[in-house]
């Protein structure tokens, strides 16, 4: 690891946009830096019991396969997604779909839920 390379890379307006894993556990406060970007990628996810818009609308700068939703927040609110879309019967899917396509990098998300 080089003296400037920051294993949590952000984007311009702050964000985090990656985690550098293997590089954070090299260090000695590894550990805690990567609980701590964990959380913060966390907060950044609305706290509501239903969500009937696409993942790619709650968090529109969030890459489908990102860590935000593999954390614990983030898992939660996948899972209730999804649990809601396939609630919906086949011609209420299908409006959905028309309503909200997949953005670019979200490509085949829907029918992975089928």
């Amino acid at each position: 690891m080089t003296p400037d390379h920051d294993p949590i890379r952000r984007g311009e307006d702050g964000r985090i946009r990656h985690i550098d894993v293997q590089a954070l556990m090299r260090r000695p406060d590894g550990f805690a830096l990567l609980r701590a970007a964990l959380e913060e990628l966390e907060q950044g996810l609305p706290a509501r019991d239903t969500y009937d818009v696409p993942p790619s609308l709650i968090c529109p700068d969030t890459h489908r396969n990102s860590l935000t939703w593999q954390v614990k927040r983030g898992t939660a609110v996948l899972r209730t997604f999804v649990d809601w879309y396939k609630s919906l019967g086949p011609d209420l899917r299908r409006r959905f779909r028309e309503r909200y396509p997949e953005p670019r990098g979200w490509a085949g998300f829907y029918d992975s839920l089928a």
